[in-house]
């Protein structure tokens, strides 16, 4: 049987269970997904955990998708290059920063980025110009940069991502 594996990557001042992953854990799980997510907490260069990513992911075969919050969306997004997931689900990415040794990265695979309006870290702009120049589907919500408020749809757009991955 094809095994169907999520991996989150938390974000620089989160953990590996953090409210997001626990949140989307079981919507995962009740479609059939094993899900995984890496603890980066020892290591606070973004490229450095996309190395720690793609060595878990190496040899990994079967449905892959890389969900990734934060700094672990650009994680997840610059990773995927290499490891090639059926899909991305990104909320809040930190894309576009200075100081990221990929300053405009490129996913692989179906894309899905969650943007709060009202983000405080990530300017909203950041995810339209990522979405609009990796054909990506974008969802803006009424939300900051935690999401949390957010979290009932999320949930229901994860759902619904799986889904479309499942048909892929």
């Amino acid at each position: 049987m094809n095994r169907r594996l999520v991996i989150f990557s938390h974000g620089k001042e989160s953990g590996p269970w953090g409210t997001k992953i626990s949140a989307l854990a079981p919507v995962a799980r009740k479609q059939g997904f094993a899900v995984e997510s890496i603890d980066y907490t020892d290591l606070s260069d973004p490229d450095a955990r996309v190395g720690r990513l793609v060595e878990r992911c190496t040899g990994e075969t079967g449905t892959l998708v890389l969900v990734g919050s934060s700094m672990g969306g650009y994680v997840a997004t610059v990773a995927s290059q290499t490891v090639k997931p059926a899909g991305l689900f990104l909320m809040a990415p930190a894309v576009y920063l200075p100081g990221y040794a990929e300053p405009d990265p490129t996913p692989s695979g179906r894309t899905y980025v969650i943007h709060g309006m009202h983000d405080e870290v990530i300017p909203m702009e950041n995810a339209v110009r990522f979405a609009q120049r990796n054909r990506a589907r974008l969802f803006l919500v009424d939300g900051d940069h935690a999401l949390v408020g957010q979290l009932p749809f999320i949930e229901e757009l994860f759902e619904l991502f799986l889904a479309s991955i499942a048909t892929c």
